[in-house]
């Protein structure tokens, strides 16, 4: 291509390897120019089919940049940085667009966009259009900072076009870097200005550079200047910058009322410009003006025209949802992260966080103290930790907040719990001082949550018995998930007041003796008959077995663990006639439930049947369905 590429740097070797490399595919004159007489930088540029130069540095960019206009071997130009470069990926393009411009008329400058690469910013693009591709004929370089390409002849109408290329940037990516040139270019700056005061180029990157520098009284008074000129127009391409920059320096030195006025008046001159909306929306914020803020927001994504790729999208619904999140509508602030792309990782991250809080928003746990035991609550409080959920302990008994924790103490007796269940409006998870959480899935909790149906949650709970053919442990199912008004506490339970739907919960809990033997169980019930049973009391836990097989619904599953402790019971207290005449209905019903099988073995060898009771004890294992696993494992 017909083209020379000319370049100036200085101690940048990497940077401008990286660059070289990039323009490899344009085949063209590259110029380099080094201001820092390195001899690794002429070994990369003679490596990379580059024609080496030096020149000594006099404080002046145009200087530089002009020498390198005259070493090159064509008239037309494209000036690009050694911190700069093109995408691979974009080559064909920008070829293209290069031979389009080298066909047109001499007096042409046309602009590219630069993409800056901001530090701690993997999203979003900021495209500051920048001047970089004439022909020397009739273009050089003026400024000894922030120098920029000017026609050779003042009288020649020229013109300057955009054309679709990109070139990548990131001279100025971190705070440090930032400050430190902007003090390197601020003393140029100011030399030039004094031969040219009135020149509002110069007077917008001085008070840029006095804004970088944190020194906002200076960069207001510039920026003040800028703005009152009669020369200045809403129109060029940094007119937005001053503006903003402007606003920055009034928002840090206190002048809110300006700001704010200021934003009003701004409006009205940035109409459909993403960048304005967005950072107004940022202004307000920062103001305390969370209803503009929001409007702010709203309108940057509707806007067509945009220089920081993103405020007009994802940044704008980002900061609409954090806005949301913070005023604790969640489901607002959902929709709005949802509304980010797929692969805008703040979004998503917020959203996760987000699910999580709502998540452990949804329910409530109730560690009802009927123990009144400093042990026995430490005992339970330990294994609750890892849960994300808000825990309340509901006592008579006064303990630290050492002892407690993160949890809530209520010096309530735990019946209260009525009073908060006729209330809330989540999921209330029970458990009893002295059991432990053996085990809880959150993942798969969450999916059952998230139906929001009125549920009746039953997880596993396991106490100690005395029985060794059990393992000495009892397994059962027990509701310990309730929805809000649709549950009652009563008579030591959980129990459902309304229609909902029962599920098994992803839930094992230890509850041991001393705790079930606190609860005021009713004695008509078979929990009651099975707290007997697991202390040992075999003859009394029979009589109250029998007492609720009388009327009981053979088609829940506490009554087929009530027939079958009723079983073990009546073999381990001797007392085996009454069961012949029901043994047959139980048959009927619970065949195919290996902890009837099982039981019903102990009772055949009981009796002498030897054959008979090893045949129930495979069908037992082969039917492994029991919540005990010694059942579904005995041979």
């Amino acid at each position: 291509m017909d083209l020379s590429v000319c370049i100036i740097t200085k101690n940048e070797n990497e940077k401008l390897k990286r660059c070289l490399k990039s323009l490899a595919f344009l085949k063209a004159d590259i110029v380099v120019v080094d201001t820092g007489f390195n001899d690794e930088t002429r070994k990369i540029v003679t490596e990379l089919n580059g024609r080496y130069f030096t020149f000594e540095w006099c404080d002046d960019f145009s200087a530089a940049r002009n020498y390198s206009l005259e070493q090159a071997y064509y008239d037309d130009i494209m000036v690009i940085d050694s911190d700069e470069w093109l995408d691979e990926k974009e080559m064909t393009f920008n070829k293209a667009a290069l031979e389009s411009f080298i066909r047109r008329d001499l007096y042409t400058l046309a602009c590219c966009y630069q993409v800056n690469i901001e530090p701690n910013l993997a999203y979003g693009e900021y495209h500051a259009v920048v001047p970089r591709i004439f022909s020397k004929k009739y273009f050089h370089y003026e400024g000894k900072a922030h120098e920029q390409p000017v026609p050779l002849m003042k009288d020649v109408n020229s013109r300057t076009i955009t054309v679709e290329l990109k070139m990548y940037h990131d001279g100025y990516a971190g705070a440090g870097v930032v400050k430190a040139k902007s003090k390197r270019n601020l003393a140029l700056l100011l030399q030039d200005l004094k031969n040219d005061e009135h020149n509002i180029y110069l007077l917008f990157q001085v008070g840029m550079s006095y804004l970088n520098l944190e020194q906002y009284e200076l960069a207001l008074k510039y920026f003040e200047e800028e703005l009152a000129n009669r020369n200045f127009n809403y129109s060029y391409v940094y007119a937005y910058d001053v503006c903003y920059g402007y606003l920055k320096a009034l928002l840090n030195l206190g002048q809110t009322d300006l700001v704010l006025a200021k934003l009003t008046y701004f409006a009205k001159k940035f109409p459909n410009l993403a960048d304005f909306w967005y950072d107004a929306g940022d202004f307000y914020l920062k103001l305390n003006r969370i209803n503009q803020a929001v409007e702010a927001f709203r309108r940057a994504v509707k806007c067509s025209q945009v220089t920081l790729v993103g405020k007009d999208g994802d940044f704008a619904y980002y900061n609409l949802g954090k806005i949301y999140a913070y005023l604790g509508d969640f489901q607002q602030a959902s929709c709005y992260y949802k509304q980010c792309s797929a692969d805008f990782g703040p979004a998503q991250t917020e959203l996760l966080a987000l699910r999580q809080r709502q998540f452990s928003q949804a329910v409530t746990v109730y560690i009802l103290d009927t123990l009144k035991d400093e042990r026995a609550l430490i005992k339970t409080l330990t294994s609750l930790e890892t849960l994300p959920f808000t825990k309340l302990v509901l006592s008579q008994k006064a303990y630290p907040q050492a002892i407690l924790g993160k949890s809530k103490l209520v010096q309530l007796e735990p019946s209260a719990l009525n009073e908060y269940l006729k209330q809330t409006t989540n999921y209330s998870l029970v458990l009893y001082s002295g059991e432990s959480l053996v085990d809880l899935d959150l993942g798969k909790l969450k999916a059952v949550l998230e139906s929001k149906l009125a549920l009746s949650g039953y997880g596993l709970v396991f106490s100690p018995n005395q029985v060794k053919v059990l393992g000495y442990r009892s397994f059962y199912h027990e509701l310990r998930l309730a929805t809000g008004t649709a549950h009652e506490f009563q008579a030591g339970l959980l129990q459902a007041t309304s229609d909902t739907k029962e599920v098994l919960i992803p839930l094992t809990i230890e509850s041991p003796i001393e705790v079930r033997a606190s609860l005021d169980f009713s004695k008509t019930s078979s929990v009651y008959a099975t707290l007997l049973f697991i202390e040992g009391n075999y003859t009394n836990a029979l009589k109250y077995y029998q007492s609720y097989l009388k009327d009981c619904d053979y088609g829940l599953e506490e009554s087929l663990h009530s027939v079958a402790n009723a079983i073990l019971a009546s073999v381990f207290s001797d007392q085996i006639d009454w069961l012949e005449s029901y043994l047959e209905t139980w048959t009927q019903f619970y065949q195919n439930f290996a902890i009837y099988q099982f039981s019903l073995g102990h009772y055949l060898k009981k009796i002498g049947k030897k054959q008979a009771a090893q045949q129930a004890f495979r069908e037992a294992k082969r039917l492994a369905n029991s919540l005990n696993p010694i059942i579904n494992e005995e041979d």
